[in-house]
């Protein structure tokens, strides 16, 4: 089966964030056509509460078997990018589902797939490779960032992670799609400097600032990997140059083939979608938008 990226909670969160309504329907267009691999996202496991604290909860079903792993997160936020990138490697690799995380400050939004409620902040891991990933469905407001953040580090030190890397996207007026990379240590700069756009001058926003801000206080080891994108909108093309920067850093040969078809495939949607709404005219575009959009069933 195709690995997806345009799953129908994406255009619930565009909804949501107030971006573009106009695109939620090419997202269902696209979803229509195929389905998430629900059986990689879903676990009837008994879980065990690793760590409940007031602000995070980790939950596994399964301990990591990776000793000092890699932690990757990808968290909804420009173009998608580390949403989009980190789901895309947890299906092209078929990872093993851990568990999930969970907070009294995320969004109140459950993820259905196939029917089954499943956790919007999810674990994975990849023995052979040495790495977890934390992926996202959910963005997690700027008042919550800071302490979301600190927890998630705080998670990655308990168990051993060595490194953790940051996918996120960064809005420029080009379409170049190039990567830009940042470090929470000056000796980490050598690793990246010849494989991204090192960003000497600028912010990172977000949950990726709060958690790469974390890195720097602790000493631990962070590379963040932003995808140039032109605009809010989904950006499949960042992610997949961001997956491919990541290859170039880590050799992770993370393939990236069944990513580009589907870009080919969104992108067609929705310049046929943007067609039809500059044809149409106030009323008839209204018309189109869709009235509600079943976030809750």
């Amino acid at each position: 089966m195709g690995v997806v990226i345009c799953f129908p909670e994406v255009a619930n969160r565009l909804i949501m964030l107030g971006r573009e309504r106009r695109f939620a329907q090419a997202w269902e267009m696209c979803a229509a056509q195929t389905a998430p691999r629900s059986d990689v996202l879903i676990s009837d496991h008994h879980p065990l509460i690793l760590m409940d604290k007031e602000i995070v909860q980790v939950i596994l079903e399964k301990e990591p078997s990776v000793k000092n792993p890699i932690l990757i997160e990808g968290f909804p936020g420009i173009g998608l990018v580390g949403n989009i990138a980190s789901q895309y490697i947890v299906n092209e690799l078929k990872m093993t589902y851990l568990g999930a995380m969970n907070s009294k400050y995320f969004p109140p939004l459950a993820v259905l797939l196939g029917g089954v409620v499943n956790m919007p902040v999810r674990i994975y891991e990849d023995e052979s490779k040495g790495i977890l990933i934390l992926t996202a469905d959910i963005p997690v407001h700027p008042l919550a960032s800071f302490e979301i953040g600190k927890e998630i580090v705080s998670w990655a030190q308990s168990i051993g992670a060595r490194e953790m890397i940051c996918l996120a996207g960064i809005t420029v007026m080009g379409e170049e799609h190039r990567v830009f990379g940042a470090v929470s240590r000056p000796e980490m700069l050598d690793k990246i400097k010849d494989k991204t756009e090192v960003f000497e001058i600028g912010t990172i926003t977000g949950i990726t600032g709060s958690i790469m801000n974390e890195c720097r206080i602790r000493n631990m080891p962070a590379v963040c990997l932003l995808g140039e994108t032109a605009s809010a909108e989904p950006d499949p093309r960042a992610a997949i140059a961001t997956i491919e920067t990541l290859n170039k850093i880590y050799d992770l040969g993370i393939s990236t083939e069944k990513l580009s078809e589907q870009a080919e495939q969104i992108e067609l949607q929705m310049a046929q979608l943007s067609q039809q709404m500059k044809a149409a005219s106030p009323e008839e575009q209204q018309m189109q938008l869709p009235k509600e959009f079943p976030m809750y069933g």
